[in-house]
């Protein structure tokens, strides 16, 4: 029989049940174990890459069996519950039913919605595609889709502990019949209960309501979290300017101003930027001599698409012995209009290195516009040293750019 009835289950929702079954209870854990996976060497990332992509391939067939599933189930009667007299009980199993059918679908599009925002570690495997339509590389898009991935995990979790307990009281318990339904060819309405007379469920809405209710928890978790994050992060910067300014300087327009990488990762660029950083600047056109430059970037608070945990580790920034990279100017000079160079000092991953940094100063209106861009060799810096020679493999070099806005205090301000 492949069809539901209002008895038991047709084979066809029976084989989706345990598919569905088999890749969540395959995904969970690896989501755990692969996450735990050391990522020092060269080895070990591509072989948490290997892990990860496994994870992505394995969430994309789980979406679509589950939209399959889904589907199924809203065009095939379902069963009627054994239990249905019982109505507290019955609610409950229903509640969880319609969470389990949320979650198996939430999830994993999260997953892939996060991946198609992100840039770079662990493709998704042939046949199914990287990336999602309408969906941007974005790292605070990412950040807000992979949060509602772990959140919606930590659901699935819950729904599908609560939905064996149930499944176990039916078969420990109460000794009926709910198991064997879902189990191809192990039931016979009549021969189960020969006596019973069915009974309807008494309520229609309410358990999607309830199950609705939980996904509603898990958005405002999310958007809690993103809220948290952003708070946190940001840059505080006074550009002084001896010649235009008031004694209170240049005040940052934190809104318009940023500190992006690139790096290319298997011939693929992969863009992002740090949330945590500081400078002092102290310029002025007409008396350049006497300008300095200090520059300080939280390297932990990197946001590198999708090897943003794998860039802060050991063999590459190294955020946990050096947390903070360092520029500190020792010269400036003009080398064109509105164009800038300051040499000084990187430190950076435990290795100090000189560099020059080209920039680009407007002043109009009362606003100042500083746009710099340079390459920044890694090999310079040990970053990658171990594993990572190939420039096949990650680029050598590592593009840096740099845009600020600020807007001259009023005079008098402090």
């Amino acid at each position: 029989m492949l069809l539901n009835t209002r008895e038991t289950y047709g084979l066809v929702a029976q084989l989706l049940h345990w598919v569905t079954a088999g890749l969540i209870l395959t995904l969970l854990p690896l989501g755990l174990y692969m996450e735990g996976l050391p990522q020092g060497s060269a080895e070990a990332v591509l072989q948490k890459s290997w892990w990860y992509s496994l994870h992505k391939t394995l969430g994309v067939l789980l979406f679509l069996v589950a939209l399959v599933r889904v589907a199924w189930a809203l065009v095939q009667p379902h069963p009627r519950p054994l239990n249905a007299e019982r109505t507290l009980e019955s609610l409950a199993a229903q509640s969880v039913h319609w969470m389990l059918y949320g979650a198996i679908l939430c999830m994993p599009l999260t997953g892939w919605l996060h991946h198609s925002a992100s840039e770079g570690f662990a493709p998704i495997w042939w046949p199914f595609f990287q990336d999602l339509p309408l969906v941007p590389k974005n790292p605070q898009l990412a950040g807000i889709f992979g949060t509602a991935h772990v959140f919606t995990g930590i659901l699935l979790g819950l729904a599908l502990a609560l939905h064996v307990a149930g499944a176990l009281k039916h078969a420990v318990i109460d000794r009926d019949s709910t198991l064997r339904r879902m189990i191809p060819g192990r039931y016979h309405a009549a021969a189960a209960n020969p006596t019973a007379s069915p009974v309807e469920p008494r309520f229609a809405r309410l358990p999607a309501v309830l199950a609705a209710l939980s996904f509603l928890v898990v958005g405002v978790a999310t958007l809690t979290d993103f809220s948290i994050k952003r708070t946190n992060g940001g840059a505080d910067i006074v550009i002084t300017n001896g010649a235009e300014a008031s004694s209170a300087g240049w005040t940052l327009d934190k809104q318009k101003s940023r500190l992006d990488i690139q790096i290319i990762q298997m011939g693929n660029p992969v863009a992002g930027s740090f949330e945590k950083w500081d400078a002092v600047v102290n310029f002025d056109p007409d008396n350049i001599e006497t300008a300095s430059l200090e520059v300080q970037v939280d390297v932990g608070s990197i946001s590198l698409g999708g090897v943003s945990e794998q860039a802060k580790g050991v063999n590459f920034l190294n955020a946990a012995m050096h947390p903070i990279a360092n520029f500190v100017s020792e010269s400036f000079v003009h080398s064109g209009e509105h164009s800038y160079a300051a040499d000084g000092q990187l430190s950076l991953a435990g290795h100090r290195q000189p560099l020059a940094l080209p920039f680009m100063l407007r002043i109009e209106n009362g606003r100042a516009y500083v746009e710099a861009e340079l390459t920044i060799e890694r090999l310079a810096f040990g970053i990658g040293e171990k594993g990572f020679t190939d420039d096949g493999q990650l680029g050598f070099g590592v593009l840096v750019k740099v845009i600020l806005e600020a807007e001259r205090a009023a005079p008098g301000a402090e």
